[in-house]
């Protein structure tokens, strides 16, 4: 009577284990005649990635590299990738290697927006700057007053005060201009007009130099002290009548990242005049 080996199956002529094939301790007796073609070669472990099997338990795979073998007994199974030479990742499909390389490239551009190094375009919002809208009153002259004049008059008395208050002076910008036009004349649209007022988050999209910019907005009545624009000599007085109305609100001056500044100077009708500034 023979024995076999009671995990591999190999046969033996005695009860001497452990086993000389897979070197397991137990043997059994073979009741019926034991096939060596099933076991010829001892049992073999197949790498569940890519279906190659290996002699040992040692991966990595040699095919694909996969780490997960399965042991297996019985006669070797064939495998078509071993008669043409070659491995799993020569039969991957040109449109799913595309597809990766794709998806690598929007996520790396996604990489670089969010660094800050490209720029993205909005998604899903408006783009660029808002349109000025058209503002009751007058936005060139008033009572013989260039407003040009008055917020180039507004611009040095402001760093006058500035400068007594220890804060930075600031140079005129054309881009902040235009976003304080845009606010002040939406302002003065809603509140003497028709208008449904400035978008806070539209002013950055002018392009400003600074990513955070301050925007201070406000209105003198003149009328309700008796005072009307006609009543200053020129665009200088009136300018530095608006500062100080502005100082003495208590108002602390803004910090500015890139030492830039756009003014707006508008009046409506009625005689308020109302004034923007937006600090950079």
């Amino acid at each position: 009577m023979e024995w076999r080996c009671k995990w591999c199956g190999k046969p033996h002529e005695e009860n001497d284990p452990p086993c000389d094939n897979c070197g397991h301790g137990t043997f059994e007796r073979a009741v019926e005649q034991v096939s060596h073609e099933v076991v010829e070669g001892g049992p073999v472990w197949v790498c569940q990635d890519c279906g190659r099997e290996h002699q040992k338990h040692s991966p990595p795979c040699s095919r694909c590299g996969g780490s997960d073998f399965e042991r297996r007994i019985g006669p070797p199974e064939t495998d078509p990738l071993d008669e043409i030479g070659t491995g799993w990742l020569d039969v991957l499909e040109a449109k799913y290697v595309l597809g990766y390389a794709a998806v690598a490239v929007v996520l790396g551009v996604v990489l670089l927006g969010l660094l800050g190094v490209v720029s993205l375009p909005t998604l899903g919002g408006p783009s660029g700057p808002p349109e000025i809208p058209s503002a009751p009153g007058s936005a060139d002259t008033a009572d013989g007053l260039s407003l040009s004049a008055v917020e180039d008059a507004y611009v040095d008395a402001l760093n006058d005060r500035r400068a007594n208050e220890g804060a930075s002076a600031l140079t005129r910008n054309g881009t902040a201009d235009a976003a304080a036009a845009y606010y002040n004349k939406a302002l003065v649209d809603a509140r003497v007009g028709d208008g449904s007022g400035p978008d806070r988050e539209a002013v950055e999209r002018f392009g400003l130099a600074c990513e955070r910019p301050s925007v201070v907005a406000y209105q003198v009545a003149y009328e309700r002290t008796g005072r009307s624009v006609s009543d200053f000599e020129n665009e200088s007085a009136l300018a530095a009548s608006l500062v100080d109305s502005y100082v003495e609100r208590g108002t602390p001056f803004r910090t500015a990242e890139a030492g830039t500044v756009g003014v707006d100077v508008h009046v409506a009708p009625g005689g308020t005049v109302f004034v923007t500034y937006v600090v950079c």
